[in-house]
């Protein structure tokens, strides 16, 4: 007897969803699916796969009643746009999808880094350990309005208070990132854009601005001439530095790497070949040859015996 009642409902069914069905005019489940036929208002539990729609029901979305959702029996009316079940809190600051921030499974944001990152400002160095009020001044009321992401905008403060050197009075770039390092944790770090033009900042001349621009004078151009700041005269100098050197400049056997790495190229034009022919691997240092630090004059004797006029 079930069973006929179940096949005469199924029958009835199928008539009343072909000619008025509530679900809408071109809905093509069976009733079967989702009701008993005990009650019309009985939904069987996991009778209808919502997987198999272009809305998943997942994370937070399981445990909802398809009334919050489906407001009329015409199941169609129902929007997929997050903005139709959800009260926007960020009042449009951020659009209407979602989904960019959030999953179903939490409100919580976990991509902020990424998201920054989309939107044209890493969050590197110390802008990762910042506030987001700091910034996003209106982020108490979750609302997030476009702001400037030029440094200025925020450290215009900093930049006006700061001293050595003085940089409103210099006229430096306000664009921070030309000096600084953007990935940093503090100001004293240079940036990877700042061009120090014909006189790259490397190896030991890595120094605070104001050792070689005396008393914040930036617009007076400064000699690159290695003499210009370091002295011959000094008690560390070479003696021949005064007398066989003066000749050549300190970076023809120098570099900025340090005063103790020594490459004289020039040598071989001006002296002797020691870079290259018979000499060319025979010698470790300047002192190897150049034994009396005062003329600096070469000491064959100390490889050579004259008697054979043999290499050693």
């Amino acid at each position: 007897m079930r069973k006929l009642l179940l096949y005469i409902l199924s029958t009835l069914t199928l008539s009343v969803t072909a000619v008025n069905s509530p679900h809408g005019a071109n809905f093509k489940i069976d009733c079967a699916v989702c009701h008993t036929a005990d009650n019309w208002k009985k939904i069987k539990d996991g009778g209808f796969n919502h997987n198999k729609t272009h809305f998943p029901l997942v994370g937070q979305h399981k445990t909802v009643s398809c009334r919050q959702c489906h407001k009329s029996l015409d199941f169609k009316q129902a929007s997929t746009d997050c903005a139709s079940c959800h009260a926007d809190v960020h009042q449009g600051t951020v659009g209407r999808d979602c989904a960019r921030c959030h999953t179903p499974n939490s409100w919580i944001v976990t991509k902020i880094k990424q998201l920054h990152r989309q939107a044209g400002f890493d969050l590197a160095g110390a802008h990762a350990a910042a506030d987001c009020n700091r910034c996003h001044t209106s982020a108490s009321s979750l609302q997030f309005k476009n702001i400037r992401t030029d440094c200025y905008a925020c450290h215009k403060a900093k930049y006006d208070a700061t001293t050595t050197p003085n940089h409103r009075a210099v006229g430096f770039d306000t664009d921070c990132a030309r000096c600084h390092n953007m990935v940093g944790r503090d100001w004293n770090s240079y940036g990877k854009g700042f061009d120090h033009g014909a006189f790259p900042l490397t190896g030991g001349h890595k120094l605070a601005c104001d050792a070689c621009h005396i008393n914040n004078d930036y617009k007076t151009k400064l000699s690159p001439n290695c003499s210009s700041c370091h002295s011959v005269d000094n008690n560390n100098s070479v003696a021949a530095h005064k007398t066989k050197f003066m000749a050549f400049d300190c970076s023809a056997c120098h570099s900025s790497k340090g005063w103790n790495v020594i490459s004289f190229k020039q040598h071989d034009g001006s002296f002797g070949k020691i870079y290259s022919g018979k000499h060319k691997g025979k010698w470790s240092s300047c002192t190897d040859c150049h034994t009396n630090n005062s003329s600096y004059q070469p000491s064959c004797r100390k490889c050579h015996d004259f008697s054979t006029g043999k290499l050693p």
